[in-house]
């Protein structure tokens, strides 16, 4: 279910448009898990796929990506975890490629060595689905991932659920750099349904690497989703929280590094 502020002024274009939101979500909202030798898997992060003519991508924050494969150590130790994602039918399968990282905008990409496994799994963001780059001003964003808190683990499977949510977009008094990054708060006490039901919030832990979509409307009034950028962290101030996010040129610098001609390609194969 969305969850978002009751008092945000949108409410009603976004009760419209709840069921679209949802279906969004659970398209493209990759939960990632680590198998760990000899443990239980866990789950550490968020993601979303990215098709770029034939190459498919793994987007997510950087310090996510730390998370699963940390530095090894002098001795060349390896890596205690491995990367799964959910695929048809919740099957935990593995993913391995290279990974592209920036730690200056937190985002990271894995480009798939194999995307068999999540083909029919899950819809890929592509370069038609991204938003225009301007002023994020009086927009609203939405943003669906996997918090810890909701997270159970049993022995060989992992039991989660999502957390969704929408807010509009507004720095506050927080500092930001508006051509790299987008800012709304979440008001932790002012949570609600869309049928106007309390409800809370949990502990956002785990939805770093999320994809953030910004929503517009035409002028027919048809719901239009477009990729804004990655979730990467929130700030806590008293009862709000901020909820930063790098936009996507960060993501699309990381793909044209690891595969130069790429992205260029793709524009002009749908005519941008």
């Amino acid at each position: 279910m969305v969850i978002k502020s009751t008092t945000d002024a949108g409410l009603q274009v976004l009760r419209d448009i709840a069921e679209p939101l949802r279906k969004l979500g659970d398209a493209y909202s990759v939960p990632l898990v680590a198998q760990q030798d000899g443990g239980l898997p866990r789950l550490f992060g968020t993601g979303w796929f990215f098709r770029c003519e034939q190459e498919w991508f793994l987007v997510t924050a950087e310090h996510v990506r730390r998370d699963l494969a940390p530095p090894r150590s002098p001795r060349s130790a390896p890596h205690d975890s491995a990367l799964l994602v959910p695929g048809v039918g919740g099957v935990l399968v593995h993913l391995s490629g290279k990974w592209s990282s920036s730690p200056t905008y937190d985002v990271a990409i894995l480009r798939l060595s194999d995307p068999n496994p999540i083909r029919e799994r899950w819809t890929p963001v592509t370069v038609a689905d991204l938003a225009p780059q301007q002023d994020p001003t009086g927009a609203c964003f939405y943003v669906c991932g996997w918090p810890l808190q909701l997270c159970t683990r049993t022995t060989g499977a992992l039991e989660a659920d999502k957390f969704q949510f929408a807010a509009k977009f507004d720095a506050g008094t927080e500092r930001y750099n508006p051509v790299t990054e987008i800012l709304f708060p979440l008001e932790r006490n002012n949570f609600g349904t869309f049928d106007g039901q309390p409800a809370s919030a949990p502990a956002l832990q785990g939805i770093s690497g999320a994809p953030v979509w910004q929503i517009f409307k035409d002028d027919n009034s048809r719901y239009e989703p477009r990729l804004a950028g990655v979730e990467t962290s929130y700030l806590e101030r008293g009862m709000t929280w901020y909820i930063r996010a790098t936009r996507w040129p960060a993501v699309r610098q990381l793909i044209e590094h690891a595969v130069p001609g790429l992205f260029k390609s793709a524009e002009r194969l749908v005519g941008l």
